[in-house]
């Protein structure tokens, strides 16, 4: 289970370090995963949790419940998140906005209940998570001299 979290972290991390190390310069950015990977990264942000845990003796009552596997994740899922620049905006923390997206459908964020939220809000909103993220010195390949090894 700690490995499972700590990929996860590093995959919400990568979202938030990428854009915070550097200037924006690429269009598009892609890291593919399975949708065993997407639905306890969703979890683990706080999407589709029932008030309510799924038992035996509340199958019934949990006919409506949020937490579907099959429609969160099904074969074919996908998870995109969008950043927006916005250069007409009142205040610097409004100029970038993200946008999540679940198989091509606009998700609600918790904090604002809407669909689009400031990098900054969003940033905020799961600093907790965050704040247990070294994405360099997690994914940083070792430096190793690669010309020096006979690989014959």
């Amino acid at each position: 289970m700690f490995v499972l979290k700590h990929r996860l972290l590093l995959i919400l991390c990568a979202f938030f370090s990428f854009f915070s190390s550097k200037p924006i310069s690429s269009p598009l950015i892609v890291q593919v995963g399975h949708a065993e990977t997407l639905q306890p990264l969703l979890a683990l942000m706080g999407f589709f949790k029932d008030d309510e845990p799924l038992k035996a003796n509340n199958y019934v009552r949990q006919a409506h419940r949020k937490f579907r596997s099959g429609r969160i994740v099904p074969y074919a899922a996908n998870l995109v998140f969008v950043l927006y620049h916005c250069d007409q905006v009142k205040t610097s923390k409004e100029e970038y906005q993200v946008q999540m997206l679940l198989n091509e459908k606009p998700m609600l964020f918790h904090h604002s209940n809407e669909t689009t939220s400031t990098y900054a809000d969003l940033k905020d909103y799961y600093k907790d998570i965050l704040e247990n993220c070294h994405f360099k010195e997690e994914c940083e390949l070792p430096k190793v001299n690669v010309t020096a090894v006979d690989e014959l």
